[in-house]
């Protein structure tokens, strides 16, 4: 019985120190994305990463995980992964999003860069009086830098040209809002018109909703106002509802439908669109039904900047190194214990007043070393703010409180670190970051700067070291 007791207790030993061990081990993620400026969302978490694409993250934990990737744009369709990370290899995502193509008749909001659109489909209308039309439209769209875009259409009515349009289009792509202008010219009517367009596209909540506002400038001037409200599925099939008003000025006629549809996101260049218009109020007998089939492609031609081979890089310490490590490692060697580490209600803050040979020491007896001043600043340019580290209330937190933000906890206004120095007898020493002592504003500051002190040790500097990966 006894026998068997010992070896209960050796086993469950073994299994908690190997769940001990896995729960440690680091494991690197690399995420990079066409168009780049993507949001990161990891592990089903609302708030993104600071850092967004191209995104790199050394000090993952090792497992499953889930990433959500959104684009700066709303004209490209977000998109999720599930992977799972070991620590024997880095892991790297290369996404190209998709263009999301826009729906029948609405104008589209086209990417910055260069690339082509097409826009063709089939057209049936009829009337309660039972007279049809049907139409075969065809849009072509060239994309420029700088947002800006020109539209070529030809609305082809029962197998003839009935009239072209020309036109420019400028996008503003941080409020998802473009101003068109175009020019028509209707065969065999003996005028032409101009066009003015204000567009917009934003998604709310879970909802997508585009929005024209067009007005047509001619002998017979003309007003319309679409409005369509979708909802994404799996962020590839949208169906929606348009709301068209169509208005002769002043007030002869209008047309009022309602289109019920969706779109089918079928490749990176392709798109499907069913729709069926419902006139519900007009007049002159313009009341009826229809249906409209379309394929909208969009093809880039812009050249893809060539990634650079990247070197192996570090490993970070998730934790600063907390007084109970380091009085272990006093214990082991002989070193003089710092006083706040002699006391162990403090054992789980990060040690402080340590001189820089002795984090050195630390460092080699723990098989890790300190961080070079490249290294620290190539981390502390993956942070777009330090608003997460650097509070109203400065205090000194324990090494295992706050989030970890790619890949580590109090970049800033905890403590600052010791930096690996060229010469470790030097009569000066260079240390990295801000502290708990720091107002707000001057840990903002200091985050991303390096400076130098007396290599005896600070109360307000200690020690987080990395791995060669």
């Amino acid at each position: 019985m006894t026998t068997r007791i010992f070896w209960l207790a050796i086993f469950l030993i073994f299994i908690f120190y190997s769940m001990l061990f896995a729960a440690g081990e680091r494991a690197a993620l690399n995420i990079f994305t066409t168009p780049e400026n993507a949001s990161v969302f990891l592990d089903g978490n609302p708030e993104k990463e600071i850092s967004g694409t191209p995104f790199e993250n050394s000090a993952m934990l090792v497992g499953e995980h889930s990433i959500f990737l959104v684009p700066l744009s709303e004209s490209f369709v977000p998109a999720s992964y599930d992977l799972t990370l070991r620590s024997d290899k880095p892991f790297e995502i290369n996404h190209d999003f998709l263009r999301r193509n826009q729906a029948h008749e609405a104008y589209s909001l086209s990417p910055s860069e260069y690339h082509i659109e097409i826009n063709a489909g089939f057209s049936y209308f009829t009337e309660f009086d039972s007279s049809s039309v049907y139409k075969i439209p065809f849009d072509f769209r060239l994309g420029l830098p700088w947002g800006f875009g020109t539209r070529l259409a030809f609305p082809v009515e029962e197998q003839k040209i009935k009239y072209f349009l020309l036109g420019m289009q400028y996008n503003y792509f941080p409020l998802q809002t473009a101003i068109a202008l175009d020019w028509i010219s209707p065969r065999g009517s003996g005028f032409s018109a101009i066009r003015a367009a204000i567009l917009t596209e934003q998604n709310f909540m879970s909802l997508n909703l585009l929005g024209n506002l067009v007005y047509e400038y001619s002998k017979q001037d003309k007003a319309e106002a679409y409005l369509r409200l979708g909802m994404p599925i799996k962020h590839i099939f949208l169906p929606y509802l348009a709301a068209r008003e169509k208005i002769h000025l002043p007030l002869k006629s209008h047309l009022f439908l309602a289109e019920p549809g969706a779109l089918l996101q079928i490749s990176n260049n392709f798109s499907l669109e069913l729709a069926i218009p419902l006139a519900l109020i007009g007049k002159n007998a313009n009341r009826g039904f229809g249906f409209y089939f379309g394929v909208h492609s969009d093809f880039s031609f812009h050249k893809k900047k060539q990634r650079e081979e990247r070197k192996p890089t570090v490993i970070w310490d998730v934790n600063e190194v907390s007084n109970k490590e380091y009085r272990k490692f006093c214990e082991e060697t002989g070193c003089e214990v710092p006083a706040m580490a002699k006391i162990e209600e403090y054992d789980d803050y990060p040690v402080l007043s340590v001189s820089l040979s002795d984090a050195v020491a630390y460092s080699n007896w723990a098989k890790k070393r300190l961080p070079k001043a490249e290294e620290w600043r190539a981390l502390a340019a993956s942070y777009s703010n330090f608003d997460d580290f650097c509070g109203v209330v400065s205090k000194l937190e324990k090494v295992h409180e706050g989030r970890i933000i790619n890949g580590v906890r109090h970049f800033a206004g905890n403590v600052a670190i010791w930096l690996l120095p060229e010469n470790e007898n030097s009569s000066i020493a260079v240390f990295a970051g801000s502290s708990y002592k720091d107002s707000p504003e001057s840990c903002k500051g200091k985050a991303r700067l390096t400076d130098i002190s007396s290599p005896g040790g600070s109360d307000f500097i200690g020690i987080r070291l990395v791995r060669d990966y």
